[in-house]
């Protein structure tokens, strides 16, 4: 009584909560669309964010560009910029034939360099 419904109806409703349902039950009047076009793909990337991703990119190849070839080497490398995985000042160190503390001594000089407004400036956009 309080639903405005039928005890019919509500035993149909009801139902529909326990029978599957295809994701490619047909909608609309016309057919042209399947329920399962209403299920939002969890892993799609959304266009605006790639085209943010790739110029985000350009901006640190750029930014890179500006540095010395071991300083943007090691600052890529310690924080995987390149592969996605981030190595440490040892890994990093054994590729340049240099200790772990150098490398430290490096990256410490670069990332004050990165943090110039000159350089910094150009991401700071992509903060927000």
């Amino acid at each position: 009584k309080e639903l405005d419904m039928t005890p019919e109806k509500v035993i149909e409703v009801q139902k529909y909560g326990r029978e599957p349902i295809s994701l490619h039950t047909p909608l609309g009047e016309e057919g042209d669309s399947e329920f399962g076009d209403l299920i939002e793909d969890s892993e799609a990337v959304v266009p605006a964010d790639a085209v943010s991703f790739t110029f985000l990119q350009e901006q640190l190849q750029s930014i890179l560009g500006t540095l010395s070839e071991r300083e943007a080497g090691v600052v890529s490398m310690r924080y995987g910029l390149n592969d996605g995985q981030p190595k440490t000042l040892d890994e990093i160190g054994r590729v340049y034939g240099v200790t772990r503390e150098r490398i430290r001594q490096i990256e410490s000089k670069t990332m004050s360099k990165l943090r110039h407004p000159s350089r910094s400036q150009v991401l700071r956009d992509y903060l927000d």
